[in-house]
């Protein structure tokens, strides 16, 4: 068999009619030559059986079984110590991808050597990859993800944090960095603390607008649930020890405001009028729900929002 071109790494974790059977069948219409590394963190007998099968339909498919929880960031490191690509997609096992996601991102890692990680956009990440949706199942989002897929050409842009719900990293940058941080147990700040590393070293974090990704979100925890606000307290602890208060990055909605701008910048370029529309209408949409609550700064957020909308007005016309 050749040398896949990126190793998909998921991890498992019961309910697998949920969140791991529907992540494993969109993968199935990717035709691109990929390998699946499914570790799978001490599931129950079921989730365990269900995977075995899913193993046997798409010879793709490579279980590995831990006897125990390690937790996202143990069971990533376990997947990558069996990949066989230079490219790595860390792709959460509650995410559902469009037949073309992952060419999308290869092609981008491939024709920029100097890119370290890509993000895709996506329904829920709660930084400025998320876009404005309003389907209520999964079909209805990743249909609105084409949408948008289909208006963003070559819009691609530097960030300094990637939510790894669906991320693409360079396998020796990975291990340069010695992986996600096993201190940090079953979850929580990992992805943070790897993202804080990254950017320290030098290296350039990229979201591109050209391929998306559905995310359920709270696949693995409720962010209710006592135990896993204890755990986020102690992670949140453990990431300040690490790093201090690390670098404090602009709030979501401030990115999400810059996003915005980025179009008005792509008018002097040979960007079709119609798609920039689209993109800043989506993003409008989504600016409106993340309203602050201090007064303050609810009243500073509105003045230059107002003023984006001067500017896109003038330059491409009613939004």
């Amino acid at each position: 068999m050749n040398t896949p071109r990126c190793s998909v790494i998921i991890i498992s974790f019961n309910n697998f009619q949920e969140t791991t059977g529907p992540c494993l069948r969109s993968l199935q219409q990717d035709p691109t030559n990929i390998e699946i590394i499914v570790v799978d963190n001490g599931s129950d007998r079921q989730t365990c059986q269900a995977l075995e099968q899913a193993a046997h339909t798409d010879s793709r498919i490579k279980p590995i079984f831990s006897e125990s929880n390690r937790g996202y960031a143990g069971g990533n490191n376990m997947g990558v110590e069996a990949a066989a690509s230079d490219i790595l997609l860390l792709l959460n096992s509650d995410t559902q991808i469009l037949a073309d996601t992952i060419l999308r991102c290869l092609i981008l890692m491939e024709e920029n050597p100097d890119w370290a990680m890509l993000g895709p956009v996506s329904n829920q990440t709660g930084n400025d990859q998320q876009i404005f949706t309003e389907g209520k199942s999964p079909d209805e989002i990743l249909l609105q993800g084409k949408n948008w897929c289909d208006h963003a050409h070559n819009s691609h842009y530097q960030t300094d944090i990637l939510s790894f719900c669906c991320v693409m990293i360079r396998t020796t940058i990975y291990r340069d960095l010695e992986g996600l941080d096993e201190a940090f147990g079953l979850g929580y700040y990992e992805d943070t603390d790897f993202n804080y590393r990254a950017v320290k070293a030098g290296l350039k974090l990229m979201i591109t607008e050209d391929a998306f990704v559905y995310h359920r979100g709270s696949g693995s925890f409720s962010n209710t649930c006592p135990a896993v606000k204890k755990m986020v307290k102690q992670n949140k602890r453990l990431f300040r020890k690490k790093h201090g208060h690390g670098i404090i990055a602009n709030h979501w909605r401030i990115k999400n405001l810059a996003a915005m701008e980025r179009y008005i910048d792509a008018a002097n370029k040979a960007y079709d009028r119609q798609d920039l529309q689209y993109l800043f209408r989506n993003r409008h949409k989504l600016a409106s729900q993340l309203i602050p609550n201090s007064p303050l700064k609810k009243w500073s957020y509105f003045r230059r929002l107002k003023q984006i909308e001067n500017q896109f007005s003038t330059r491409l016309g009613q939004f």
